[in-house]
């Protein structure tokens, strides 16, 4: 308590999703469909392990999520994902580092996404997260955005720190040094 109260603190990026605020990650596809579609009973139940069991449950049925990331003044990508992360910050749930090149306050989001439109190969992925901007990788797209939106054709699961959305147009933006917080 008198870190925040004593400490002038520290100016900080906060991330927008359709109007929302974020500071951590916003958690698209498969991850954030576990999360959202497991039962609350199931948690009570199976603690932790219920998301292990669920995501085995839907891997059986993995489908990817089609649509188009638009980013202002380039040309449209088109393509399916099963999984990607909007990061404000590195760290998703659980300490995952899903966002490894993103500063809280270098005015810019950090898009990752595992595209599914060029086939999955799990050895080939964990290469590609170990140097995500390579511009050779096939599977793992990053970029640092100010601003974007992704589109896709069906509701699209998403985790924006802890809180479930689910639209089909999701617009990302940043509002440069917005907050003032201690560390």
């Amino acid at each position: 308590m008198r870190i925040g109260c004593e400490r002038d603190g520290r100016e900080i990026d906060v991330g927008v999703l359709n109007g929302r605020n974020f500071i951590n990650v916003a958690s698209l596809g498969f991850g954030a469909e576990i999360t959202a579609t497991t039962p609350i009973k199931l948690k009570k139940a199976l603690g932790g392990a219920a998301y292990t069991l669920m995501g085995m449950v839907k891997a059986m049925n993995l489908s990817p999520y089609e649509g188009r990331v638009v980013i202002p003044g380039e040309e449209t990508i088109e393509g399916s994902m099963l999984f990607a992360a909007v990061g404000n910050n590195h760290y998703a749930g659980g300490g995952f580092d899903v966002a490894p090149l993103s500063k809280i306050d270098d005015g810019l989001l950090d898009l990752v996404a595992i595209r599914s439109d060029r086939g999955i190969q799990l050895t080939n992925i964990n290469k590609e997260l170990e140097d995500p901007m390579n511009p050779d990788n096939v599977h793992v797209a990053y970029r640092q955005l100010a601003e974007f939106t992704i589109e896709s054709y069906q509701k699209l699961h998403c985790n924006l720190d802890g809180e479930p959305v689910r639209k089909k147009k999701l617009r990302f933006s940043v509002r440069t040094r917005h907050l003032r917080v201690a560390f």
